[in-house]
């Protein structure tokens, strides 16, 4: 007789409520970046990149990338933000108005 295993992970990668920690992506190339931000991103994230991204890449001299590179990093740099939970709590407290200094 088939044993059957049950499903332990929900179907959301983030609880109903709060921000629960997802795991943090391998980022590599800038098709793992893309994809990142695709699932793990703000919102509009992914859009903004490209966006950000291709006028970089169109204003820079054929022989520098910094600009684009700047880019990524920037971008990278908001996936991780957005998979730590500490730094998603404060936020949640700042824009609930719980730092009133």
């Amino acid at each position: 007789m088939p044993v059957r295993q049950e499903q332990t992970m929900n179907a959301s990668a983030q609880p109903e409520h709060g921000w629960g920690a997802m795991p943090l992506p391998e980022i590599r190339t800038v098709d793992d970046l893309r994809g990142a931000l695709s699932r793990y991103g703000f919102p509009g994230d992914r859009e903004r990149f490209e966006d950000e991204l291709a006028a970089a890449i169109g204003a820079a001299p054929t022989n520098d990338f910094e600009g684009a590179a700047a880019v990524v990093r920037a971008y990278r740099h908001r996936v991780h933000i957005r998979n730590s939970p500490e730094i998603m709590a404060a936020l949640e407290e700042e824009r609930a108005g719980g730092s009133g200094t």
